[in-house]
């Protein structure tokens, strides 16, 4: 009995840290995909809740996390590959990164920039001297043009 005893301990035990170490080597396997997200004005303000999709090119996984306050991200855990981002928010544009390899317990960094998406406001708002000088050239002549 004490030796079937034994037996059990010997084998919980090397059950036990064999499933440990295969959780160990995972970790150390995965790889972190972080970044930034910065708006294009020459102060590069951090624009945040812009939603990061990051996706295995290999297995069409998909990740997906938001930006914080500061404009970054991070994605850990992941396996190691080939994974294609991509960046969304509305009132930006949304963007499309280039693919990148992330080797076993490596980590890549990616810093994009956004335009703000205009609508229909603010485009004649910031472009209104397009508008207005042709329109006060056709409307100067009938103002002044008197009939004798």
């Amino acid at each position: 009995m004490i030796r079937f005893a034994t037996t059990l301990m010997l084998v919980a035990i090397i059950t036990l840290f064999g499933n440990n170490t295969k959780a160990q080597e995972m970790l150390e396997n995965s790889a972190t995909i972080r970044g930034e997200v910065i708006d294009i004005t020459p102060e590069k303000n951090p624009i945040p809740g812009v939603k990061v999709t990051v996706v295995s090119v290999a297995t069409n996984e998909e990740y997906t996390t938001h930006t914080d306050e500061d404009g970054e991200y991070e994605i850990k855990n992941l396996p190691a590959g080939r994974y294609t981002l991509s960046y969304s928010k509305n009132g930006y544009g949304k963007r499309v990164g280039k693919s990148n390899v992330v080797a076993p317990g490596g980590e890549i960094f990616d810093r994009i920039k956004m335009r703000r998406q205009d609508n229909i406001l603010t485009f004649l708002f910031r472009n209104s001297l397009i508008f207005v000088i042709p329109l006060l050239t056709i409307l100067t002549p009938m103002m002044f043009n008197t009939e004798k």
